[in-house]
């Protein structure tokens, strides 16, 4: 058991930038995150065991055994046809452990976020693009310009780690931030005295008019844009040594066309390479998304929407889909992984539901057999991928409360 009043630091597992520097006391098997963003401790926090919480498995409504859960598995799996497995969000060990179950039973896995990572593969998959990481954005960027709206609710520290940090090793000056799309003034003030913040409210549909007219010699009419405004973005850009552009790809998924703006986001900053330094870091989904395409990848060579077919995994974008194989009634039997998501889960009730998730996970109606499974970076050790693909992170575990991890339970499966 947990010793009371433990001091320690937690590696964040709960968005892509895995912050290992959060202090959380322990009491026991609880703890308290001792963090002064409170979108952060908040998150962290309702993940402690509450009355709600569910810590044995349940086959609808009734708690059962773990043995009795696990045949209960077996046979849904074992009467029909094609089954389903949707990631919400697992360590490395747990992805590893999917593929290992889905070589033995033929089944199809994606992630609940692909059609976000899609987005960005198309532009990579056709014509590449300049990325950069992390620490290069904290350290030497001088110049950061942030699409979308939400990507700083997503991923709240970004602007205490990254876009403006206290202490950088190359950069002494004040950042030039260009806020382009719809934020509010909350995240503004939170900028100001920081950085230097230049807010531009603007239709994300014209991302494209906008990166098109600052190469422009002239001062072009952009709908939705005064000159003046034109005018300050091209010498703010004009003046930068080291230029990023980042955004989250689920920002654009409501504009007429995502492809297109990621695109002309990633064609500005190869055109500005010609004359200072540019790049690229897109900020992937709080689910592990980025942890299940490294892992998918290196062993699959795809990164999702796959299928073990004749001894060998295959790829298809539009047939392994998971959306599309759920609304067209493709699938019997759907296992959904989650270990770190905190939305409730989707019960299609035209199929059977088996839901590997942690306690606190909630669901719109009740899954068929439900067996609650440790959260990495909580209940047990396990490793994750940062968002720009450039560093796994080892995370730690802070409390004992004896459940198993998703491995444990998809290798007796197998």
């Amino acid at each position: 058991m947990t010793s009371r009043n433990d001091n320690k630091n937690l590696v964040c597992p709960f968005c892509s930038l895995h912050c290992d520097d959060i202090s959380v006391t322990t009491d026991n098997n609880s703890y308290k995150v001792n963090e002064k963003n409170n979108v952060c401790s908040k998150k962290i926090d309702s993940y402690n065991l509450n009355k709600k919480s569910v810590t044995l498995p349940k086959k609808g409504a009734k708690f059962i055994t773990l043995s009795d859960a696990l045949k209960g598995i077996h046979d849904l799996i074992k009467g029909h046809n094609e089954t389903l497995i949707i990631n919400h969000g697992v360590d490395l060990s747990g992805v590893r452990s999917m593929l290992n179950f889905a070589s033995q039973r033929n089944c199809i896995i994606d992630h609940v976020n692909s059609k976000f990572l899609y987005q960005n593969i198309g532009v990579v998959q056709r014509t590449g693009y300049m990325a950069t990481s992390l620490t290069e954005t904290k350290n030497r960027a001088d110049t950061i310009i942030i699409f979308g709206n939400k990507i700083l609710d997503k991923s709240p520290r970004l602007l205490d780690k990254v876009i403006a940090p206290k202490n950088s090793l190359c950069s002494k000056s004040k950042k030039e931030i260009l806020l382009i799309g719809d934020f509010t003034e909350k995240i503004v003030k939170s900028m100001k005295g920081r950085c230097n913040v230049t807010n531009i409210k603007f239709d994300l549909n014209m991302i494209n008019d906008l990166l098109n007219a600052t190469l422009s010699s002239d001062l072009k009419n952009v709908k939705g844009l005064s000159k003046n405004s034109l005018s300050k973005i091209k010498r703010i850009i004009g003046k930068s040594k080291y230029l990023v552009a980042t955004w989250t790809t689920s920002d654009f998924i409501k504009t007429k066309n995502p492809k297109k703006i990621i695109s002309s986001i990633s064609k500005f900053i190869v055109n500005h390479n010609k004359f200072s330094r540019a790049g690229c870091m897109p900020i992937s989904g709080v689910l592990a998304d980025a942890t299940s395409t490294q892992a998918l990848t290196w062993m699959t060579g795809f990164p999702s929407r796959i299928k073990h077919i004749e001894e060998t995994f295959k790829h298809d974008r539009n047939a392994f889909n998971s959306e599309i194989l759920l609304a067209n009634k493709n699938i019997d039997v759907v296992i959904h992984v989650s270990t770190i998501n905190a939305e409730k889960l989707k019960m299609n009730k035209n199929v059977k539901n088996i839901v590997l998730g942690h306690p606190n996970t909630s669901f719109t109606s009740m899954p068929d057999i439900f067996i609650p499974v440790g959260i990495p970076g909580i209940d047990y050790e396990g490793i994750m991928f940062r968002t720009d693909n450039v560093v796994s992170v080892a995370l730690k575990d802070i409390r004992n409360i004896k459940l198993p991890t998703t491995q444990n339970i998809l290798d007796k499966l197998a």
